[in-house]
Parts: C-alpha cells; sequence; structure tokens
C-alpha cells in the first residue's frame, strides 16, 4: 500500500565534520520540552535533530518570565561549541548534556538574550538523520512524537529545496482505523511516541506542502502498532498551532 523508506539514527561519517555552533529552536514546556537543530544543507550543520531536554532551573525561569510578560513566539538555544555527532544515540557515549545561551526569537537575527549558562539536559534522542539534499521523492514527509495529549509534527527534511516547520497537533477521537479503514476501538488520549515516528500524510483540507493552522490530515502510521494492538493504523489530525517555520535557510 505505502512504501517505507526512512533514515532516522544514520550515523555521522566523522565527528570532527560536525563541530560547530549548532543553533536550536526550543519548544514545548516543563516535562514536554524539546530542542530541534536549525539545520541547513552546508556541513557541519547538515543534520535534522530533535531531542526530548529538561532544561534547569536557570533556564525555565527565564522561559516562564518571557511568558508571564505576554511573549507568544519562539525561542532558540545556542549551545557551546560542540561535534553534532555526540548526540548520535548510536554512538559509543552518546552526549546526556548541553549548556548554552537562551534567545528570545532567532538568535541568529537579532533576537536579545535572555539567560545564559543553561544547562539541557537530553531525556532522549527523539530523531536523529542526516540530511540527503540530492534523493528523489519519498513517501514519508513528517515525523510524529510527543506525549499522549501533547503531540507535535515535524517537516521531514530530505531534498533540496525544503523547509523546517514544527507544528502541534492532536488525534481527533473516534477517527483511528487500521489500513485497511476498519475501525479501531483504540482511545487517542493514550497515543504518544519517544521517538519520531515518520508517517505518511494522505488526504488534506489544504494540498500546499506546508501545514497551516486549523487544517484536517490524515496520517498513515505505518511501523508503530496501535493502542488496539494492530500493526500500523489510520487517524486524523487537527493543526492546533505553527509553532516554526523557515525556508530561507533550506533553500
Amino acid at each position: 500500500m505505502f512504501g517505507i523508506h526512512t533514515h532516522a539514527f544514520e550515523r555521522p561519517s566523522a565527528m570532527a565534520g560536525t563541530t560547530g555552533t549548532h543553533a536550536m529552536l526550543v519548544f514545548g514546556t516543563g516535562v514536554d520540552c524539546y530542542l530541534s537543530h536549525m539545520p541547513t544543507f552546508e556541513a557541519p550543520h547538515d543534520y535534522q535533530v530533535l531531542l526530548a531536554v529538561e532544561l534547569d532551573e536557570h533556564g525555565r525561569r527565564a522561559l516562564g518570565a518571557d511568558r508571564r510578560i505576554g511573549y507568544e513566539g519562539f525561542h532558540t538555544f545556542e549551545p557551546d561549541f560542540f561535534p553534532l555527532a555526540e548526540l548520535d544515540p548510536q554512538g559509543e557515549r552518546p552526549r546526556t548534556e548541553l549548556r548554552g545561551t537562551l534567545f528570545r526569537g532567532h538568535l541568529e537575527r537579532g533576537g536579545p538574550i535572555i539567560a545564559r549558562d543553561v544547562v539541557a539536559t537530553v531525556r532522549s534522542v527523539v530523531y536523529f538523520a542526516a540530511l540527503r539534499p540530492y534523493v528523489g521523492e519519498e513517501l514519508l514527509t513528517h515525523l510524529c512524537f510527543g506525549r499522549p495529549g501533547r503531540l507535535y509534527l515535524a517537516h521531514r527534511i530530505s531534498r533540496r529545496p525544503s523547509f523546517d516547520q514544527i507544528v502541534a497537533v492532536r488525534l481527533i477521537p473516534n477517527t483511528v482505523t487500521d489500513m485497511l479503514g476498519r475501525r479501531l476501538p483504540d482511545d487517542v488520549r493514550e497515543v504518544g511516541f519517544d521517538t519520531a515516528q515518520p508517517i505518511i500524510l494522505g488526504q488534506r483540507e489544504f494540498h500546499g506542502q506546508r501545514l497551516r493552522t486549523g487544517e484536517i490530515a490524515v496520517a498513515a502510521f505505518r511501523a508503530t502498532p496501535s493502542v488496539g494492538g494492530a500493526q500500523g493504523f489510520l487517524a486524523e489530525l487537527a493543526v492546533e498551532r505553527q509553532i516554526y517555520l523557515e525556508v530561507a535557510d533550506l533553500g
């Protein structure tokens, strides 16, 4: 029905080739905090990486203060100089901590510093893959991850040109079926993914490449057992809000 072709957790060929200052988007709150590496197609930034992290008290207080004064935009994090390959979950000693600076808005576009010397403890590597800008069209277009009731979609970056987009989504009750369309007794409030699940977006209310707030999409989770035990399932997703969109860096 669908072909699966995924390259999550591909190992970098050389540790030294990934050393640099790696800007990261910060999103989520509390125990649902995530970092998303802001990639380009040029080394050493040519990797898509999603991390579940826990910020130290200093970082949490800085983000909380921004929210209390009404800031509703995104934040970014600039870790100290390090090899991105140290986050590879298949490496001998995966990095478990990042130390750096928090910014309001985009750190490379005038965003002000809100906290220095912030520590982000890596709880898990949600996704890690090298960008492959010259591959052909692939079916698996998005990555779904998050806790039950608080899910996210990230656009899976592969061929050039591309874009980096992260949106908050929710599974719509009574829409979960097996791959043949037979209704499953899944409670969507129980569905969550600690590691990113590559999915195929099928029928949508809007047919542009990028997702937009308010649209509904049918998602095929091909490699994931459903709560009801079926191997793979279909479900409708509602896009609740856009967290981040970047096009210029991936042209």
